[in-house]
């Protein structure tokens, strides 16, 4: 069982090079993508540490802003690179530099040969309700000026009179609403997905044919959580699909569209879950829970 992993991390080089060490087995390649924006020091250290992993590979980098297309662009880059060494891996799994396994790596290989062929990726029909429609991520126009994210048409008013013009200049350039390409039915899901080989190869393969329907997805919101969903629910994979998320997580209260950073005193729920990673952790407010984990649950199994 070869398993790959695509992972994003853009802080805590201390807490990537720990999930890498534990994730590390035979048959197990990585494939890392530290945000452009990190500073070097971040990424020489973690350059440092695993200088001495032949299976560690490092791919291009891209400046990962929240909600930004280029967080696709990274994870298909991640894709690319895994088809591009010629290497057949059974399964692709997507995390990010703050997620961890909640399962040993043999009972994570044992899951994917007991379900072997399946695409393990959550997705649910647009309009979604929770999204409030979720429609206006693909129709409007997300553009970020100033560190501020824009959705056009949408009006707005600005201290400046400068600014407004240039505001005002722009709704009447771009067209009101953005279509999309006919005969794709829309969802939106998780933006962390565990894939056949034979899905990612198929992913890498439509991507480099129909550029077109990739640049669609720039000036989209989050398009992280809609770009799988479309594809490969409208792929030759959908009768293949599992609709769950093998990755444990909770909302904040407020749902302000992060997950909340996992503690001590979520251990007991991560422990009984029969998910495979978790998300997100931050060892600069609690390391204890990954000890925890460390202790009572992967030296355990």
């Amino acid at each position: 069982m070869k398993i790959a992993y695509v992972i994003l991390a853009h802080k805590y080089p201390e807490q990537l090079v720990r999930l890498i060490y534990k994730i590390n087995t035979d048959d197990v390649s990585f494939f890392i993508h530290i945000d452009k924006k990190a500073d070097d020091k971040f990424y020489h250290q973690v350059l440092t540490q695993l200088k001495n992993f032949p299976n560690v590979s490092f791919i291009k980098r891209y400046h990962l802003t929240w909600g930004s297309f280029d967080i696709v662009r990274a994870s298909l880059e991640g894709i690319k690179s895994i088809v591009e060494t010629g290497t057949y891996f059974d399964y692709v799994i997507h995390l990010s530099g703050q997620d961890y396994l909640i399962k040993s790596n043999e009972q994570i290989k044992k899951f994917f040969k007991e379900n072997k062929g399946k695409e393990f990726i959550t997705y649910f029909p647009l309009p979604y309700a929770l999204w409030y429609g979720g429609l206006t991520r693909l129709e409007c126009w997300y553009i970020r000026w100033n560190n501020k994210i824009y959705r056009i048409p949408e009006k707005r008013e600005f201290k400046s009179r400068i600014n407004s013009f240039l505001y005002s200049l722009l709704l009447l350039l771009v067209p009101k609403r953005r279509k999309f390409p006919e005969g794709f039915a829309l969802y939106g899901g998780s933006a962390f997905w565990c894939l056949t080989g034979e899905c990612i190869k198929w992913i890498n393969d439509f991507v480099k044919q129909n550029p077109k329907f990739v640049n669609r997805f720039n000036y989209t919101f989050c398009p992280d959580e809609l770009f799988y969903q479309i594809l490969i629910v409208n792929s030759p994979f959908q009768e293949k699909i599992i609709n769950t998320s093998l990755t444990y997580l909770e909302w904040t209260i407020d749902y302000s569209g992060h997950p909340k950073t996992l503690e001590k005193n979520d251990f007991e729920k991560i422990r009984e879950s029969e998910k495979l990673f978790a998300r997100k952790f931050d060892m600069t407010i609690d390391q204890d829970i990954l000890d925890m984990i460390d202790k009572m649950i992967l030296s355990q199994s």
